[in-house]
C-alpha cells in the first residue's frame, strides 16, 4: 500500500537548512514554470533569457560577468550569447578598453523580445507576493536587498 505523501509544510520545515531550503523551493516554484512557458512561447532557453534580462538592464558587460552574477555555468551562457547572436537579439564588439575581451550589446530585436516576455514574468511575480499585505512586502524588500548586499560575504565555498 502507497503512504500519503507528506504535506508541504512537513518538507519545507523539516530540513536542515530551512531558510535556504524555503528561498530554492520559491524561486524554483516561481521559474521553472515561467521559463519553460517562455521557452515554449518564444523559443529561448533559460540561460538566453537570462541573458536578455541582464543586458537590458546593464549593457557593455562580458559574458563572464553574468556568469559571475547569476552563478551560471560559463559553457552554458556562452552558448546563450552565440544563439542570441543568431537570432540577432544580441551583438558582440571588442572592449574598447582591452580589445582582447567582447563584450555584449542587446540589439532593438532583443528589446523588442525582452518586453514580449517581461509583462508574464511580472504577472507571475505579482501573483507570488500577492499573499502579502503593503508593509509586509515592504519588510520583505528591505530584508531581501539586505541579503542581496551581504551574498558577496558568504557566496563562496569557504563556508562549505
Amino acid at each position: 500500500m502507497a503512504t500519503a505523501p507528506k504535506p508541504l509544510s512537513e518538507i519545507i520545515d523539516g530540513v536542515s537548512i530551512p531558510f535556504a531550503y524555503k528561498m530554492g523551493y520559491m524561486i524554483n516554484s516561481y521559474r521553472e514554470p515561467s521559463f519553460r512557458s517562455i521557452e515554449a512561447k518564444f523559443g529561448l532557453t533559460r540561460p538566453e533569457i537570462l541573458t536578455l534580462i541582464f543586458l537590458y538592464h546593464r549593457d557593455g558587460i562580458s559574458a563572464s560577468d553574468i556568469c559571475d552574477f547569476s552563478g551560471h555555468l560559463k559553457n552554458n551562457i556562452s552558448r546563450a550569447v552565440t544563439a542570441l547572436e543568431k537570432k540577432a537579439l544580441i551583438r558582440r564588439e571588442p572592449d574598447v578598453q582591452d580589445q582582447r575581451r567582447l563584450v555584449l550589446w542587446i540589439t532593438p530585436a532583443g528589446r523588442k523580445m525582452h518586453n514580449r516576455f517581461m509583462p508574464g514574468l511580472k504577472k507571475r511575480e505579482a501573483a507570488m507576493m500577492q499573499c502579502f499585505n503593503a508593509q509586509e512586502l515592504a519588510a520583505f524588500e528591505t530584508l531581501l536587498r539586505k541579503l542581496c548586499v551581504h551574498a558577496e560575504s558568504w557566496s563562496g565555498t569557504e563556508h562549505i
